[in-house]
């Protein structure tokens, strides 16, 4: 059934006014027709799902045509912001949800900055856009309202230049009155690791979402702010005190987030000897890279909108004017990992000008520092030589080439088409089926976290089961590393549920913990909540369920208490197998890298660990068990159906 023919039919299904005071609309675009339409999310989806990565889920599982391709016009890209955000301190994040060109499964990237925020202050929860514009499009939001405006003078232009273009064009300031989400020349090429870049850096980046958009022949979406008193049930700004207080007085915000950002994760790896490190063939590298010798390029930090934090690090590598990438946002440590161990690189002066150049370029520094990776091994080890690189000597530790392999990236030229397509790079012909062995994805997604997880039994289980592909940010058991907390066994029970050895490198109910992890995330996507400052992830006294459920009933008057709450993080995370199931995903996807079985580290106190085959089969099992899934990963026929008669509204 054609994507129009989905979408009238799902209009009649839809209310047509709120479901409660601070709910926006849903609002559908046809860029191809030129055509919006406006109505909002049932309110029995909103008590099972919420908004923002929830409600996604529920229009991606009704007008999904698994029968198509992922760039194909009739593929949705589906825009989404939380439930609360913008308007809880540090809830300013968004999804946004298709089918992944790059993975072949679930495309769910979430971002902060401002764009979730600015939608929210203009009454839309979610954008909803489909077909192909005849001419490349930008589309300006403002008061609520969608106009199509001619994107052909900034085609070609990446994401400085465009931003510079487009604030001078619209009279407008960025965080002040503008927010935009756009694709670059590697969006416009198709680049499987392309960003939608929603700041100065890139924001919705898993997946490929920067080839989804630019695939329907959209360069950008500008959200004029607006601002907005939203008419609450109760108060909640007193609240909003307590929470922010929350987050300053977390120990790991304070000393850490607010004054270094990510990075300060690096060193923790590092010295665990269990830090990602030439296409995780070694598994630590230099301290040069650690957080405080980024310290003397940091000029500052930024935060997104309304966030007391400021985690975002702000760098300067010079006081030329005329260096492009002498100055940026960042990196985080994700960046600093795939760019810096990932890719044999020790000088934090090169980490830092990749990084703005991925940002410009508007590259995911996760897969594009894997893909560069995974293609320096396969040299490395003879797959590939100089015929197809094209001439190019691809080996550790060369910042110049890197570079120039960006560039070549972004545009498709020469090797830089093999490594645009990423973890397809077998599948198009590009490399023998003998470099799967060396690749580092899951689900047909390169590992987003740097950490090796051959110690930490909890992580893996978390990147083998993650819905997206192999992505930390799903659910990351951060705490399994806690020592303060593995040392006070009934605290632990207390957060999981039930007893989880303290032994990161047991595999004994190590399930309970990737279960909760799992709940409190998608319910985190689902009101808006940065993940960093969400409970678990970093500390157990951040805000959770129990904080989202008190100032959803004050900012909605829904009713919501953290059991509920629960059980919609697992309900997201069900739906989200669903549309997996009906893209192919069964339970030999849920697994690792061969290096981790195979390969034990080679350093450090946990020196000779890695995946055992047999513990890990019977640990997902466990998994599956307590997540109510069958053997193969897919709800329970009982569960399945009540999810299946809640989503098509029976």
């Amino acid at each position: 059934m054609p994507i129009r023919e989905r979408v009238a039919r799902l209009l009649t299904e839809l209310p047509s006014c709120r479901q409660y005071p601070t709910q926006g609309a849903t609002v559908f675009v046809d860029l191809e027709r030129r055509a919006v339409y406006r109505a909002y999310t049932p309110l029995s989806i909103v008590r099972k799902l919420l908004a923002g990565r929830g409600a996604n889920m529920f229009y991606l599982y009704r007008l999904l045509d698994e029968s198509l391709s992922p760039l194909h016009p009739d593929i949705p890209l589906i825009f989404g912001s939380g439930i609360l955000t913008g308007l809880v301190p540090s809830a300013a994040r968004g999804n946004a949800s298709s089918w992944s060109p790059e993975s072949g499964v679930i495309m769910d990237c979430n971002a902060g900055d401002y764009v979730p925020s600015f939608m929210k202050m203009n009454d839309i929860d979610h954008l909803v856009l489909y077909g192909r514009a005849p001419a490349w499009t930008l589309l300006l939001v403002r008061e609520g309202r969608v106009e199509f405006l001619d994107a052909a003078p900034y085609v070609g232009l990446d994401n400085i230049d465009l931003r510079d273009r487009i604030a001078n064009d619209l009279h407008g300031t960025w965080t002040r009155d503008l927010a935009m989400a756009c694709v670059t020349r590697a969006g416009e090429n198709l680049v499987l690791t392309s960003a939608i870049m929603a700041g100065p850096k890139a924001c919705y980046a898993r997946g490929g979402p920067g080839a989804k958009m630019g695939s329907l022949g959209l360069k950008a979406i500008v959200v004029q702010g607006a601002t907005h008193d939203f008419e609450t049930p109760r108060p909640y700004k007193p609240y909003n005190r307590e929470i922010a207080g929350k987050l300053l007085g977390t120990s790991v915000v304070e000393h850490a987030l607010k004054t270094m950002g990510t990075p300060f994760l690096y060193r923790p790896s590092r010295i665990l000897g269990a830090m990602g490190t030439k296409n995780n063939q070694e598994t630590t590298w230099t301290d040069a890279l650690d957080a405080e010798h980024i310290t003397p390029y940091r000029p500052g930090m930024e935060g997104c909108f309304r966030c007391p934090v400021n985690c975002r690090p702000l760098n300067q590598l010079n006081e030329d004017p005329s260096d492009r990438y002498g100055r940026g946002d960042g990196p985080e440590y994700v960046t600093l990992g795939k760019f810096g161990p990932n890719l044999g690189i020790d000088r934090v002066e090169a980490v830092i000008r990749l990084n703005n150049v991925c940002n410009d370029l508007g590259l995911d520094t996760a897969s594009t520092g894997s893909a560069i990776a995974w293609a320096m091994e396969l040299f490395q080890r003879g797959i590939i030589t100089t015929r197809q690189t094209g001439g190019l000597d691809v080996r550790w530790g060369d910042a110049e080439l890197v570079e120039r392999l960006l560039f070549m990236m972004s545009r498709r030229e020469g090797f830089g088409n093999v490594l645009a397509d990423s973890t397809r790079a077998v599948e198009k012909g590009h490399y023998p089926a003998e470099a799967l062995r060396y690749r580092m994805a899951v689900k047909g997604l390169m590992q987003s976290d740097p950490h090796d997880a051959r110690i930490l039994k909890a992580f893996a289980l978390g990147l083998a089961v993650a819905t997206r592909g192999m992505d930390h940010l799903r659910n990351r058991v951060t705490l399994e590393i806690n020592a303060r907390i593995n040392d006070d066994p009934a605290f632990k029970e207390r957060l999981y549920g039930g007893p989880v050895s303290a032994e990161p490198n047991s595999y004994a109910s190590k399930e309970l913990a990737v279960r909760v992890c799992e709940n409190v995330y998608a319910v985190g996507d689902a009101v808006g909540m940065c993940r960093f400052t969400t409970k678990l992830f970093n500390s157990p006294s951040l805000p959770g369920l129990e904080e989202f459920s008190r100032q959803m009933a004050n900012v909605t008057g829904l009713e919501i208490d953290e059991a509920d709450l629960n059980g919609i993080g697992l309900n997201i995370t069900g739906v989200e197998r669903l549309i997996n199931h009906r893209l192919g995903v069964r339970r030999k996807d849920d697994t690792l890298p061969e290096r981790w079985f195979e390969e034990p580290i080679k350093i450090g106190g946990y020196k000779g660990e890695k995946i055992d085959r047999a513990e890990f089969d019977a640990l997902l099992s466990r998994f599956y068990r307590t997540s109510n899934l069958d053997e193969e990963g897919i709800p329970l026929p009982e569960w399945k159906r009540e999810l299946e008669e809640m989503l098509s509204g029976d």
